[in-house]
């Protein structure tokens, strides 16, 4: 994939914006999508959401997200993924085998896979069909309760390290703006957020400090 697709990825569901409605999150996305991330991952966790009604959300955003060409990236469903036509999935390491969703995918969308320490880098590079990597958490994050120990940014750069088939590479956890700069110099091609951009009073400004912060393309 372009690296450049990963400079502004925003990861969320519903579940990240207790204060809004299901409407209302939708709006929100929207505002996100055409102020400037460069990628979308539907990380849906809301448990009053029915399958069927998830699958109906995914929908409602996959086309929102191709009318403003957005990719569009499916959490840890491959069948959702397939069923919503998503441009892409992304899995971590105790969910579905890389493996099973190369073989099931590949070709078809992108794969994205989570790598939490230099082990795992050094096995993803023996994977065929992975398209990038999310690498992280770099910084201890309060947004998901199972996150493994945080690299820092010596831990990130070792870990950057062993991609010596300089696959695409996205840091996660735990990052603010102040963050940027030195994430940049790490050498990863973007960042993905979750609470920077859902917790954003005006997400429209923190995009545009995104941009200014970790420079264009």
């Amino acid at each position: 994939m372009k690296k450049e697709l990963l400079q502004r990825y925003f990861v969320a569901g519903s579940q990240n914006f207790p204060d809004l409605t299901l409407a209302e999150y939708e709006d929100r996305l929207a505002v996100m999508m055409q102020s400037g991330i460069t990628a979308y991952q539907f990380r849906e966790k809301n448990p009053a959401l029915s399958t069927d009604e998830k699958q109906a959300l995914a929908m409602r955003l996959r086309e929102k997200a191709r009318e403003l060409a957005v990719p569009f990236i499916v959490d840890d469903d491959v069948a959702l993924a397939i069923a919503v036509e998503a441009d892409g999935v992304h899995v971590g390491q105790d969910d579905m085998p890389i493996t099973d969703v190369v073989t099931q995918v590949a070709g078809q969308m992108i794969v994205g896979l989570s790598v939490r320490n230099k082990a795992e880098m050094v096995a993803a590079q023996s994977v065929m069909g992975i398209d990038y990597l999310g690498v992280g958490p770099v910084f201890a994050t309060a947004t998901k309760a199972d996150a493994a120990t945080p690299l820092g940014l010596d831990g990130l750069t070792t870990t950057l390290n062993a991609n010596t088939k300089q696959l695409p590479t996205v840091a996660i956890g735990g990052i603010t703006l102040k963050d940027l700069p030195a994430l940049r110099q790490s050498g990863v091609d973007g960042v993905a957020v979750i609470s920077l951009l859902s917790e954003a009073p005006d997400v429209r400004s923190v995009i545009n400090e995104m941009k200014a912060k970790w420079g264009t393309l």
